[in-house]
């Protein structure tokens, strides 16, 4: 999304919040991949969305990592697995595009 695929057009303004992981995630890879001055964009911009996970949901999500692996055989990130987690315990519908998520309940699959 920060980066302008045009895929996540239709979410833009859709009411939505994200974890503190993501937040760091998704700086990571940015930076990672030359945008620097864009991660602190985002990080700006997306820091009035971000939630702090109770510390009590640590256990559910260390459960659902070692359980299971995604659709590509490998195991989720810890930031994509907590996310997971706290939406699914919340009711929140997860959007994302790792393909590891494709095909489990109650994620929105975007690419």
């Amino acid at each position: 999304m920060a980066r302008g695929n045009s895929h996540y057009s239709p979410y833009r303004y859709d009411t939505s919040l994200t974890a503190s992981p993501q937040l760091l995630e998704a700086f990571y890879i940015l930076l990672e991949q030359g945008y620097e001055e864009l991660a602190i964009a985002s990080l700006r911009r997306l820091s009035s969305i971000a939630v702090y996970p109770p510390l009590t949901i640590i256990p559910n999500v260390a459960r659902f990592r070692l359980s299971c692996k995604g659709a590509t055989g490998r195991r989720f990130s810890y930031a994509d697995a907590l996310g997971y987690v706290y939406a699914r315990e919340r009711g929140y519908t997860f959007l994302t595009g790792a393909h590891e998520f494709e095909g489990l309940p109650g994620v929105e699959f975007v690419r």
